[in-house]
């Protein structure tokens, strides 16, 4: 994870003054800043490209822990096989299946 740098911290008062100056900023940079109270981190800005980057790594480590675990319920005997995995869906659709 990146460290902040000084920069890249403002406070909620600073943030509402200089708004269009920390947009520019974070989509200059690429990198977040941190909007805080009293010293405690209320939001991060990010810029889209990198809103993008991070759901889409997002998705990526979801997609990746749903395969871990479809294989180790394999593994362990779980699972069906194809065939009748497709008879399954297609008998839930309502459609018959030529072979």
């Amino acid at each position: 994870m990146t460290i902040p740098r000084s920069n890249d911290v403002t406070s909620f008062t600073e943030h509402r003054r200089h708004l269009r100056d920390h947009l520019d900023q974070v989509r200059q940079t690429g990198r977040p800043l941190f909007v805080t109270t009293k010293g405690s981190t209320d939001a991060v800005v990010l810029s889209p490209e990198a809103y993008d980057d991070l759901a889409e790594r997002a998705e990526l480590a979801e997609s990746l822990r749903a395969i871990d675990e479809g294989m180790e319920e394999m593994r362990s005997g779980g699972g069906m096989l194809l065939d009748d995995a497709f008879d399954e869906i297609a008998s839930d659709l309502g459609l018959k299946l030529s072979r």
